[in-house]
């Protein structure tokens, strides 16, 4: 299955079960835009180290879930979910920068834990591969910025490659 540039596993679909593991497993880091868009909801004081800006990871709860999880395993930011979270159950797994294609396939934990993984198709492809867009774009930008190279540079793109595979 394919989403413009996003390239799926065959034969897998996901409807959340709203099950909450994605949410226990390990809260998000966020970017700078995404902070905003949670805040201008008037959430405050979420991140795990406000004062760090390098440290952009939703705190923890005691039972070690992320912060904006509810009681009946709901999202209390889900209309302004950051990337990382839509994306859920799928990582992406490679970027091809010569062609500008993203992969994703299942992340290995959600295989083990997910009720909503299923066979079929995706019931919001382009939802979930315009989070993967977002999070290649985002990587570009934040490489582009630290080498001070334009986006397009071919040197950008092969860096962006190497971060999203450690990532």
């Amino acid at each position: 299955m394919q989403y413009e540039n996003v390239i799926f596993p065959d034969s897998v679909g996901f409807q959340c079960t709203n099950c909450g593991v994605c949410c226990r497993d390990e809260p998000p880091d966020i970017n700078l835009k995404e902070q905003q868009r949670i805040e201008a909801k008037g959430f405050v004081n979420f991140l795990e180290d406000p004062k760090d800006p390098s440290n952009r990871n939703i705190r923890r709860k005691k039972d070690g879930s992320c912060f904006f999880l509810t009681e009946e395993n709901t999202c209390k930011i889900h209309d302004v979910k950051p990337s990382i979270c839509i994306l859920e159950p799928f990582i992406i797994t490679d970027y091809d920068n010569k062609t500008n294609r993203i992969f994703v396939d299942l992340n290995p934990l959600a295989v083990i834990n997910c009720k909503g993984i299923c066979t079929g198709e995706l019931i919001v492809p382009e939802v979930i591969g315009k989070a993967a867009q977002t999070i290649v774009k985002e990587f570009l930008e934040i490489v582009a910025k630290k080498t001070g190279l334009p986006v397009t540079d071919k040197k950008v793109s092969s860096l962006t490659r190497k971060l999203l595979l450690r990532f």
